[in-house]
């Protein structure tokens, strides 16, 4: 039997999974695998047999690299050198409803991350990044009205329910095993809240810890036409390109286009609408992490998440 992850980051989605990631790549006691979203405890598991590296999943509009086999998930992490604490990242185990009972068989102790940010922020966030890669047409709130299992759309708001998605997690691993921060946390002290994240995974702090963070996958609205051709074939040629060229060269890529991105903001009605739709999921979340979260609640606008993926 292959080696497998001491930790996962479980989520959520356009929260600053990415970046985290990034992060906990560059530290020197840390693996992690080429591959981000490899989502193996998301879905029912294939037969044995097939390819034995992660394959393309054609049925993705984004054509990821995925694992449907043991065998695919565990040659991820050959590579890690011995006495390295490893780890990989998957937002889709935060809002899978399969995820936490197969990582608890798999896994019992393995240490759980998960970055939350607004919930409102987050759908809005998600939806301009289907808008900038030429994927949604619809406005902001016509998207979110569309019935469940409808895509793109219905993810934008499923995916902001934090509360009723961590507490099987905190029921199964208990909170010493699983542990959340705010997005917010790291527009106002990214070093502090880093040193907690290596604390909690056993690694020695890093003292340039914020510098190793990046903006990464920026959403909002092309402002040409030729920013959209842009971000469309950014998006076609990604399964390829990702595994071979450099991550350097494509961080560099990605922040040249997303200079060229229109930032843009919900409407006081949808807000309004949607501060009533998370309620009472908000309130169960502030229960399980013991943290005051009346700020999502207010219908003032709220600021630029520093880390968006």
């Amino acid at each position: 039997m292959g080696r497998l992850p001491d930790f996962l980051v479980i989520g959520a989605f356009k929260s600053g999974t990415t970046s985290l990631a990034q992060f906990l790549g560059a530290h020197p006691q840390i693996f992690m695998p080429w591959l981000q979203e490899p989502n193996f405890f998301a879905y029912e598991h294939a037969d044995e047999g097939g390819s034995a590296r992660p394959e393309v999943d054609r049925t993705s509009v984004y054509k990821r690299h995925r694992t449907r086999t043991r065998a695919q998930y565990e040659s991820l992490f050959e590579e890690a050198p011995p006495g390295a604490v490893i780890g990989e990242c998957s937002p889709e185990y935060m809002r899978s409803p399969y995820a936490s009972g197969r990582i608890a068989a798999e896994l019992p102790n393995a240490k759980l991350l998960a970055i939350l940010r607004n919930p409102i922020e987050r759908a809005f966030s998600d939806y301009q990044a289907f808008v900038r890669d030429s994927l949604e047409r619809a406005t902001f709130a016509e998207a979110i009205k569309r019935a469940p299992g409808v895509e793109p759309g219905s993810q934008y708001v499923m995916t902001g329910f934090y509360g009723r998605q961590l507490k099987p997690y905190f029921e199964t691993f208990g909170k010493d095993q699983v542990k959340v921060i705010l997005n917010e946390d790291l527009r106002v002290g990214a070093g502090e809240k880093l040193d907690e994240v290596c604390h909690f995974l056993g690694v020695d702090p890093l003292p340039d810890a914020a510098e190793l963070m990046s903006q990464l996958n920026v959403s909002g609205r092309p402002r040409n036409a030729a920013v959209a051709l842009a971000y469309k074939l950014r998006r076609v040629s990604r399964p390829w390109a990702k595994p071979i060229v450099p991550e350097r060269l494509q961080r560099g890529v990605d922040s040249l286009l997303a200079s060229g991105l229109k930032r843009e903001t919900v409407s006081a009605s949808v807000r309004a609408d949607l501060i009533g739709v998370y309620r009472e999921d908000i309130e169960l979340l502030q229960s399980l992490i013991d943290r005051d979260l009346s700020s999502w609640l207010r219908p003032a606008v709220a600021p630029k998440a520093l880390f968006e993926e």
